[in-house]
């Protein structure tokens, strides 16, 4: 039986983890008690929220050097000569670059919102998850390095397919940590919790198979094939609806 006198510190709700506030009251109120196993539970916490810390602002400063490379139309030098026909002039020949960083800047907003819904739901931080993770942050940074390779010169197969594929990879990567999360996290219910687990696994799956498919289709369609990552989280959206559909008949 369980001690009348202690406050019951499971969670409710649908297997979201505790916020930091209260991973932090729950293991000052574990060392006090002496509750080894309660106070190894908290720290788990709160190594998951190092981990999601450190995450977001790699990724924060992975958007940051994206704009850092944006060109400045006219130049940075002689600014109070250059009149705005010229400014807007520039900023034409620069729209490839402008693209490119659009582009990228929802490629890297997508990553973030599918680690924020499946990171939520993460209760220990194990090892293959960490170093997955790494990586995964790893093609992160590299997304402004080949976003410039994007936008300079002519778009040609080997410059879209270094993209496409770094991207398919790290959508790859981040399946199979969604995959590890379910099967260790024991303690998420078979509820919301891990619907939203599954929910994000088919996102991170379609959008891996859309930027591989969109390398051969750039040598028939070419250019056409930057449609294919917009098309994609669209069509899956639709399908896995269809699908839901269907399976509740």
């Amino acid at each position: 039986m369980a001690d009348q006198g202690k406050p019951d510190r499971r969670d409710k709700g649908v297997g979201e983890r505790p916020s930091s506030e209260l991973v932090t009251e729950r293991l000052s109120t574990a060392e006090v008690e002496d509750d080894i196993a309660e106070t190894q539970r908290e720290m788990d916490f709160a190594a998951v929220e190092r981990l999601i810390f450190f995450t977001d602002a790699v990724v924060a400063i992975a958007l940051t050097l994206l704009a850092l490379e944006l060109p400045v139309p006219g130049g940075t030098e002689n600014v109070e000569s250059i009149s705005i026909p010229e400014m807007l002039r520039d900023a034409r020949q620069h729209i490839d670059d402008y693209i490119a960083f659009l582009i990228s800047f929802l490629v890297i907003a997508a990553h973030w919102r599918i680690h924020h819904r499946v990171f939520r739901y993460v209760r220990i931080a194990t090892r293959p998850i960490i170093s997955l993770n790494i990586w995964w942050l790893l093609l992160i940074v590299l997304t402004p390095f080949t976003t410039k390779m994007l936008s300079v010169g002519h778009v040609n197969l080997l410059r879209f397919g270094v993209y496409a594929t770094t991207q398919a990879l790290q959508f790859a990567i981040f399946a199979v940590i969604v995959v590890l999360i379910i099967r260790e996290q024991q303690q998420v219910p078979p509820g919301v919790g891990l619907q939203s687990l599954h929910v994000g696994l088919w996102q991170t799956v379609a959008m891996a198979i859309g930027f591989a498919i969109s390398i051969p289709l750039f040598l028939l369609i070419h250019q056409w094939a930057f449609a294919v990552w917009a098309v994609t989280p669209m069509l899956s959206n639709l399908i896995r609806r269809l699908w839901h559909g269907l399976s509740r008949r």
